[in-house]
């Protein structure tokens, strides 16, 4: 097995073993939605088991994969594809989607910061109408109903607003209550190297946002985004970071002048795929010679 090969064993015992939290500790009320609190969240635990064995770097194979699938199951719909926190019998938003949305998520305002969110949501949830109360040291404490509320979608993206910066608020209502989707694109990537032994990428790149509806109509969305930019050394798939920086956009195109310190040989914007982007292909651009 190569380095950059994806160990879907690996992933989907990871994602099993989730659902002791989400769906063993944690039930949904039985409304639209449920799925989410279960397989998406274990979907995300998943990913995140994945990027801390196998390196941040590498994850983008999985994502890709991810990605890919969403794509395809949306491209197949016969009914209505529904927001994430509104999912019902669509398996490719709960598992695909969700995952994604969650570990990008995480990505923008930190791990350890959607991590509290969940933490919080799982702790007061938790158990509800069990015929066992337990302490926060999973102990047994009292054999006697657990008197709680079925949690639904509307408390999860609740406790995740709350650990979200206001600049990026509009990634819990992207993800979680509307479908969005990316056309990104690195248009062109010329290196220089500069008189003082360095390497000056000029990267330019366009972006185009649209919210979908049920049925696939799309409405093109103002930007005001923050979208990664990246330089990269080595071949695709096996590309190492040379910079790497999250850029505010709120215009369609956009151009980039990025100074390395070794020759690079890739560039690109949202190179990772962390966003829902129709075309994840043409993220990534060869650095020509000027």
């Amino acid at each position: 097995m190569k380095p950059t090969d994806i160990d879907f064993t690996y992933f989907v015992t990871a994602h099993e073993l989730g659902h002791q939290w989400w769906a063993h500790q944690l039930i949904g009320a039985d409304v639209e939605g449920s799925n989410m609190m279960s397989e998406s969240l274990a979907e995300y635990s998943a990913l995140q088991v994945m990027a801390h064995k196998y390196g941040r770097d590498l994850m983008h194979r999985y994502l890709r994969h991810e990605l890919d699938r969403y794509l395809r199951g949306r491209a197949g719909e016969v009914r209505h594809e529904p927001p994430l926190a509104m999912v019902q019998r669509e398996d490719y938003v709960w598992y695909q989607k969700g995952g994604q949305i969650l570990y990008t998520l995480a990505d923008y305002i930190g791990e350890d910061k959607l991590n509290l969110a969940l933490h919080n949501f799982l702790m007061e949830y938790r158990y509800a109408n069990a015929n066992n109360q337990v302490d926060a040291q999973d102990n047994v404490v009292a054999s006697a109903a657990v008197d709680k509320t079925y949690p639904d979608t509307r408390m999860l993206v609740d406790a995740i607003r709350a650990q979200t910066p206001p600049e990026l608020q509009y990634m819990v209502d992207d993800g979680f209550n509307r479908i969005i989707l990316y056309d990104n694109k690195a248009v062109s990537a010329v290196l220089q190297k500069t008189p003082d032994g360095k390497y000056k990428v000029t990267l330019e790149v366009q972006v185009r946002k649209v919210q979908a509806d049920g049925n696939g109509a799309e409405t093109p969305v103002a930007l005001n985004d923050y979208i990664e930019i990246g330089v990269f050394s080595g071949k695709k798939d096996e590309e190492k970071p040379l910079y790497l920086k999250k850029e505010k956009f709120a215009e369609e195109h956009k151009t980039f002048e990025i100074v390395v310190d070794q020759e690079p040989t890739l560039a690109g914007i949202d190179p990772y795929n962390k966003l829902i982007d129709r075309n994840g292909d043409d993220n990534m651009i060869d650095v020509t010679k000027k």
